[in-house]
């Protein structure tokens, strides 16, 4: 397990992607959903991506937390909160 801290306090300074190896075969990571991007672009390996989003409701009612896969719209919430890597339809 690598930490990283934005002040240096703790493990690596910086971002998380500062503390990223330069390869791995497959990688696990959790975090809201500007860091997942950034570690899903750093890394060419497959992954699970378990994303901290806000959820209005918590069961699906409300789909505030939807979010575009490969397959059409998942809830966060009630589909996730992992997905696999290639699932993920980023909307760069």
């Amino acid at each position: 397990m690598t930490v990283a801290t934005a002040d240096g306090s703790d493990g690596v300074k910086g971002f998380v992607t500062d503390a990223l190896p330069g390869e791995c075969s497959y990688y696990y990571a959790c975090g809201p959903l500007p860091m997942l991007r950034a570690v899903h672009r750093k890394l060419a390996a497959d992954g699970e991506l378990s994303f901290a989003e806000r959820m209005g409701c918590g069961f699906g009612a409300c789909m505030g937390c939807t979010m575009m896969t490969a397959s059409g719209p998942k809830r966060i919430c009630k589909d996730g909160p992992v997905f696999r890597k290639g699932e993920i339809v980023w909307d760069d």
